[in-house]
């Protein structure tokens, strides 16, 4: 063995490294063994099933999402998927129309078992939210009371309504046509 001493040593150059842009494409993958909880891979494959994806889909786009909010962290903004919302309406409406919005079962404690919130959704999910409230007041399955609109719209107090929702939620709405 040669023996060399510290001045002789070779020390490699270090060259800065380039990450890439998240916006840029490239088409080469890689394969990624890691582990996780049995229960962290339960939860992916139920909400795999609920999106209609696949798990490692599912892992790969919050990698990415987890990336820009790194980047950003002041525009981090949880969004709720439409499916989700779609059915989460569904298991809360009545048959002839309308949603549930008290009990176990309405609107208001769906959302709040999934975590949802109002402010997080996008103009149109807000607009298909209010259409099915409108429309459950318009059927009587929600019971709303002129002089009382602010008590309905603390209802909504645990699902963190915008301004524009809570101003919306606090108006008397029973007169409105779709």
């Amino acid at each position: 063995m040669i023996k060399m001493s510290e001045e002789e040593t070779p020390t490699p150059t270090k060259k800065p490294v380039q990450l890439p842009e998240l916006e840029e494409e490239d088409d080469t993958t890689i394969l990624v063994n890691f582990r996780i909880s049995k229960t962290t891979y339960k939860k992916l494959g139920q909400i795999a099933l609920d999106r209609e994806t696949p798990r490692a889909s599912l892992i790969r786009e919050a990698i990415k999402e987890y990336l820009k909010m790194l980047e950003n962290p002041e525009e981090k903004k949880l969004s709720i998927p439409d499916r989700q919302l779609d059915k989460l309406l569904k298991e809360c409406s009545y048959e002839d129309g309308g949603l549930e919005l008290d009990g176990e079962d309405g609107f208001i404690e769906a959302m709040k078992a999934k975590g949802f919130k109002l402010k997080d959704l996008t103009p149109n999910q807000w607009l298909k939210v209010k259409e099915r409230i409108q429309e459950g007041i318009n059927k009587k399955h929600i019971e709303f009371s002129s002089g009382k609109e602010e008590e309905f719209a603390e209802k909504f107090d645990d699902l963190e309504p915008s301004d524009e929702q809570y101003n919306w939620l606090s108006t008397d709405t029973t007169e409105e046509e779709k």
